[in-house]
């Protein structure tokens, strides 16, 4: 397994995504009587664990497995997990402090331990570097890189995990605002033979999106292109260059390399996508659509699609790509399932209430523990007038999701409707105390303060209840006029 393929398996953020082509090719690497597949199948589950938030777990078995031999791959892998386990410390103490401190010192001492077997030199010189950068030592970080970079060169190691450390050199000094010394490792580069004109003007891309330039962006965007370069990676980097905060830049962008280059997707692959964000589903679902059969788009192409038919209010064709996706292994099940959710609510709001229902129970029958589809499929069934299929429906979700304050506030007002006072102040009573976390879950748990309040205030003339209840909503939600009039109006009339 490459490190490129452990660290995406793991769930790995970005901070030594740079080192993922500098692995040798084929598995090359000493690790004694060790196979390949047996070295794959350890960073497999060490993955797994990790994965799954169990990075003791993940630890420990590297640790066992390391005995056997230290094989590069595992070695890497085990000072990933340090490093990530550093993250889980509090650093807030001077205890945590320290912990966190050895942590990454050891993880820095397996990284160097790594870079001693030839052929992973880059790789783990790079993860070992990060360490340096987290423990606040730029200088040794930088020294570190130019050194390993140094060594390869005059000993003539093949360019790419040459390019790897430039890579993450110009990064780094892009990134400590040194924007002339990252051009010039860029252009050193150049003239070591370690990147072509394309490659370099796509590090020079890197540069622009740390230090976020747009208008040095573009014009390297089209310069990259015209020479060689990745399409693909002109126009991402680009897009990270920029950000959603100009939008219609980048659709200019686009649309200019479009006019250059009418037959390339990777531009319309983003423009697709920029106008989607800009509010054009029909013209986002037209530059979409010629992508989806593309390996490199696929099935991001498809959701993305999806998405952009929804909004251009074609829900039976944004459905069917949907569909598509769940039916397949693609890793963008969760949100094709959103998008299904985006369709049910469309049925719903269009009385449609029978597709509605049907979509949802679709989105649980594989996951079913979907928040929105266990609110929304007892919203369907009540208005279909199935009402003790929506009550079983509501107990079904509040096993799943027994906090959950919108499911908790939504039953309890089909059980008040249905005269069940007694039980529906209970839930509204759950909703209320359930409010904190999200601002979503705060305003679903106001609404149950709300109602307890209005219950309190007209069924049960409790004044000082209901101001209570109405004191708690506004402290979740301050928001509330109609809350602020009827708190008032209690304490008005609890005076006389």
């Amino acid at each position: 397994m490459t490190v490129r393929r452990w660290r995406l398996q793991a769930g790995w953020p970005a901070l030594f995504l740079a080192a993922w082509g500098a692995a040798p090719a084929g598995g090359q690497e000493p690790r004694g009587e060790r196979s390949e597949s047996e070295v794959e199948a350890v960073l497999a589950r060490a993955a797994e664990e990790l994965a799954g938030g169990r990075a003791a777990e993940a630890e420990d078995l590297l640790r066992e497995e390391l005995r056997d031999g230290r094989a590069p791959a595992l070695l890497i892998g085990l000072a990933d997990v340090l490093v990530w386990r550093s993250g889980e410390l509090d650093a807030t103490s001077d205890l945590g402090q320290s912990l966190r401190h050895g942590v990454l010192e050891e993880a820095l001492e397996v990284y160097e331990e790594a870079a001693r077997s030839p052929g992973w030199e880059a790789v783990a010189t790079v993860g070992a570097a990060g360490c340096h950068a987290l423990l606040e030592r730029p200088e040794a970080a930088e020294t570190m890189l130019r050194s390993t970079l140094g060594a390869l060169r005059a000993g003539g190691a093949d360019a790419a995990p040459r390019q790897v450390l430039v890579r993450e050199i110009s990064r780094f000094l892009a990134a400590a605002g040194r924007a002339d010394d990252a051009q010039q490792a860029i252009d050193e580069a150049l003239a070591a033979g370690e990147f072509d004109q394309g490659g370099a003007r796509l590090e020079e891309l890197r540069i622009a999106a740390i230090r976020r330039d747009p208008e040095r962006a573009l014009a390297l965007s089209i310069a990259a292109v015209e020479a060689g370069a990745d399409s693909y990676l002109a126009a991402y980097l680009a897009w990270e260059s920029v950000g959603e905060g100009g939008l219609e830049t980048l659709l200019n962008l686009y649309s200019r390399l479009l006019e250059r280059w009418p037959d390339d997707l990777a531009p319309r692959f983003y423009r697709g996508v920029v106008r989607y964000h800009l509010g054009d589903g029909a013209g986002a679902a037209e530059d979409l659509d010629p992508c989806v059969d593309s390996p490199r788009f696929g099935d991001r192409a498809r959701l993305n699609l999806g998405l952009a038919l929804l909004r251009a209010n074609r829900g039976e064709e944004a459905r069917a790509h949907f569909e598509r996706l769940l039916d397949g292994e693609s890793e963008l099940q969760g949100k094709a399932r959103d998008g299904l959710i985006g369709v049910a609510v469309s049925r719903a709001r269009s009385r449609r209430f029978d597709e509605a229902l049907e979509i949802y129970r679709r989105v649980l029958s594989g996951d079913p523990a979907n928040r929105w589809a266990r609110i929304g499929a007892p919203l369907c069934l009540r208005s279909l007038g199935r009402h003790e299929d929506a009550a079983a429906a509501y107990e079904e979700g509040l096993r799943v999701f027994p906090e959950e304050p919108q499911l908790l506030n939504d039953y309890a007002l089909f059980l008040k409707a249905r005269g069940e006072r007694a039980r529906a102040k209970e839930l509204f009573e759950r909703a209320l105390s359930a409010g904190h976390g999200t601002p979503e879950r705060q305003s679903a748990a106001a609404d149950g303060g709300e109602n307890l309040g209005i219950v309190a205030y007209r069924d049960e003339r409790d004044l000082t209840a209901a101001a209570r209840y109405f004191a708690r909503t506004l402290l979740l939600d301050p928001d509330r006029p109609r809350v602020r009039f009827y708190r008032e109006l209690c304490l008005c009339d609890g005076m006389q």
